[in-house]
């Protein structure tokens, strides 16, 4: 999640089962989140066991999948709910016709899922893709306090469903076929990552920023956020980095783009509110909105090439890789992130096509003030195949010259063996819901499992 947060403490191997304020002690964000960590934790991982991978109610079953009357070019999605992997799924949006009276949402109409693909010839499988998104006040303007004047406070997140399509299906998916599915969606492998700092010479520290035997170097307190940007397998993929979480964001007002000059100009609510959470010539940004989060698409990054402070214009070398930006009602941004062009030869990663970073395995890539990171290859020795808004959180303390990382387990007592994790998310769930097929009419087999609740369970007393 992209937030403007300390770091994340959450971590189900501790067991933890609250978080204990005490009179008269700072209070963190981080300790207010791993709160909510822990009880959303205890109540998936509950749901999941009681409930199975995916079910639901049977007195308010959703989901449900109607070809009818579509010529299958679209269907109808039921109202109600359902879980999956213990999140919960609720579809309780109505349309309109011609006439103004309430119909179902369609696979066409579906709130988080804008313009989705032409669904396949002959039959398919319908199913759910689930997973967590993260709003800022600038997806979900009501939760701004309009009385402070401006500034934003805390953030939100959101359960998205999102109703697809997977052809050549023509009967719901046993195990073993619904596992193969799974490994094509959201493959096992999606990298390891070892973080770590580099010890510097005295006579290589900067004056004015924190101590020479110091191994991390910079001035402040940051939390690293490392994601990949295009996904795919090793010589594809690229990464980027910021050191706010990829927090500083700008909300678009207007764009504008000059092909013939290769240039982009954006024009801004605000810059930032202060030097260090604005945006500076060399800058390297994303051009987002709502419709590309929700496809988890990969907008290539544009260079900062001149920031009118007075105007609060900036002008990008290039012109963003997909249509987005320009409907206000998708919530249009600027994403700033902070990785620079600099020397391979000293141990920089290479500058990409797209504006990102060139991902190598095994191999320390330097990112700046001592901070490093090492893509490493899959225990199982199998290729990975990274994915687009995947990443790593690095907290680095200047207080003692480190980064927060784990120790390699099997490594137990050396400093510079750090563990190799896997990213923290996006993490997606996934249910079958119907397999759609013709055979005159269009028709749909459903694969929707139903609860049987524990109050149906045992019978009353006669």
């Amino acid at each position: 999640m992209k937030g403007d947060f300390t770091r994340n403490t959450f971590d189900p191997r501790n067991h933890y089962a609250r978080v204990l304020m005490q009179q008269g002690r700072v209070q963190l964000d981080a300790d207010w989140n791993e709160q909510s960590a822990i009880q959303l934790y205890y109540l998936h991982r509950l749901a999941a066991d009681l409930i199975g991978p995916f079910a639901g109610p049977r007195n308010n079953l959703g989901f449900g999948i109607d070809p009818a009357n579509y010529e299958g070019e679209d269907f109808a999605i039921g109202n109600g709910r359902y879980y999956v992997h213990g999140y919960l799924c609720e579809n309780d949006v109505w349309g309109t016709d011609a006439n103004g009276n309430q119909v179902l949402v369609t696979y066409q109409t579906q709130p988080d899922y804008p313009n989705p693909p032409d669904l396949p010839a002959g039959s398919f499988l319908v199913y759910l893709d689930v997973w967590e998104r993260h709003l800022s006040y600038i997806q979900a303007p009501e939760i701004r306090e309009v009385a402070l004047g401006g500034p934003d406070t805390a953030t939100r997140s959101k359960i998205v469903w999102q109703v697809k399509a997977q052809e050549n299906i023509n009967i719901c998916p046993d195990d073993a076929q619904w596992r193969n599915l799974l490994s094509q969606w959201q493959p096992e492998n999606r990298g390891l990552l070892r973080a770590g700092v580099k010890q510097f010479e005295a006579d290589d520290a900067e004056p004015c920023t924190v101590a020479p035997e110091s191994k991390y170097r910079g001035a402040e307190n940051q939390l690293y956020r490392v994601e990949i940007q295009h996904g795919g397998p090793v010589g594809e993929a690229t990464f980027k980095w910021s050191r706010e979480n990829g927090s500083v964001i700008f909300p678009i007002l207007k764009l504008q783009i000059d092909v013939t000059a290769n240039t982009t100009r954006v024009w801004l609510e605000h810059l930032g509110r202060d030097d260090r959470f604005t945006l500076q010539e060399g800058n390297w940004v994303e051009i987002s909105d709502d419709a590309v989060e929700l496809k988890g698409k990969a907008v290539a990054l544009l260079k900062v090439i001149a920031v009118d402070r007075v105007q609060l214009q900036v002008t990008l070398a290039g012109v963003p890789n997909l249509t987005c930006g320009q409907d206000p009602v998708l919530h249009p941004l600027l994403r700033r992130w902070d990785h620079q062009e600099l020397n391979p030869t000293l141990g920089y990663p290479k500058l990409a096509g797209d504006g990102a970073l060139v991902l190598e395995e095994e191999n320390w890539l330097v990112m700046e003030d001592g901070i490093q990171v090492y893509f490493d290859k899959a225990p199982s020795g199998e290729a990975n195949t990274y994915r687009t808004g995947d990443y790593w959180l690095i907290p680095a303390r200047t207080a003692t010259g480190d980064v927060e990382w784990p120790d390699d387990p099997g490594k137990p007592g050396e400093p510079d063996a750090p563990d190799a994790l896997p990213p923290l998310g996006v993490e997606h769930h996934y249910a079958p819901l119907a397999v759609v097929f013709q055979r005159d009419l269009w028709q749909a087999t459903d694969c929707r499992r139903r609860l049987i609740q524990l109050w149906e369970s045992v019978a009353g007393d006669a």
